[in-house]
């Protein structure tokens, strides 16, 4: 059986860089052990499968996979599927419009599509979950993790903690120096995975400094080693998360604009604004390639 597939760059205006996401246009007949070979096969930080609607009145449900798991909600291959899905037109013989509802594990996705002169350029996409705080975690552990001093830790805000709007991630504030020197420890990561307090999924660490002259820009680095994912070029989950709980700490900061994958060769920029209904993250993409593969 044949299946088409587009790889897009995300949170990019240009190709080859941001993050790299692979798009099952239409992946039924495919089981949940087909999607996980297939996520490894492609090695991307995120595969994405488009399946019909359990409920006629969304738009599809999407499957995300990792190289190593199942993702409940990811923020690049959202906005890189309702790209993919706005250039089609139209997704199981239905037209799909500017805005979208993906049904996701982690709840329902709301999407809302970037156009320039007609042209779809990117997307916003809504979290499917309220801010959720999880267990602190001592900075001995997260330098550990990083490969850096445990002085490098800031504490100014907040010290390091669990947060999630549908997807979890460890968060710690560090020095502009420490985060250009951290390389993740995988050992470390092996040693404490499932014991300082995740809930779910497999641990993912995301560092970030925040601009002294504008703090709505955040520079960032993420480590998921476990999941398949050395550094991220771009975690739009964690970017959700991160610009929910820096809200939470100071009402006044609603919109930021986070850098990552610069460390890696894949500069990218992802929008995080706090709205009344909830926290979004968007930005643009750029297509690189369409092709088939048989299963």
């Amino acid at each position: 059986m044949s299946h088409s597939f587009e790889i897009v760059d995300v949170f990019t205006a240009t190709a080859r860089a941001g993050n790299q996401l692979a798009v099952v246009t239409d992946a039924r007949g495919l089981d949940t052990a087909a999607m996980q070979s297939i996520a490894r096969e492609f090695n991307f930080a995120e595969t994405s499968f488009i399946l019909p609607p359990a409920d006629p009145a969304n738009d599809a449900q999407v499957r995300i996979f990792t190289p190593e798991e199942e993702m409940p909600f990811a923020g690049h291959p959202n906005v890189g599927t309702a790209f993919v899905a706005a250039r089609l037109g139209s997704l199981f013989g239905k037209p799909v419009g500017d805005a979208m509802r993906f049904e996701e594990a982690a709840g329902l996705v709301q999407l809302e599509v970037l156009r320039e002169s007609g042209a779809v350029t990117g997307a916003w996409c809504r979290a499917p979950r309220a801010l959720a705080l999880g267990a602190a975690v001592a900075p001995a552990v997260v330098a550990g993790l990083a490969g850096i001093a445990e002085a490098d830790i800031l504490h100014g805000r907040f010290s390091p903690t669990f947060a999630s709007v549908g997807a979890e991630f460890l968060f710690a504030e560090v020095t502009a120096d420490a985060l250009e020197r951290a390389r993740p420890n995988a050992e470390a990561f092996a040693r404490v995975e499932g014991t300082i307090g995740q809930t779910g999924g497999l641990l993912g660490l995301h560092l970030h400094v925040r601009d002294s002259n504008d703090p709505s820009r955040v520079d960032a680095r993420m480590f998921a080693p476990l999941s398949g994912i050395s550094e991220d070029p771009a975690t739009g989950s964690a970017a959700a998360a991160l610009g929910a709980f820096l809200h939470s700490l100071r009402p006044a900061e609603a919109r930021f604009l986070m850098s990552q994958g610069r460390h890696i060769g894949r500069p990218s920029e992802i929008l995080a604004e706090v709205r009344a209904d909830g926290v979004w993250i968007g930005g643009p993409c750029a297509p690189f390639a369409r092709g088939e593969f048989n299963t």
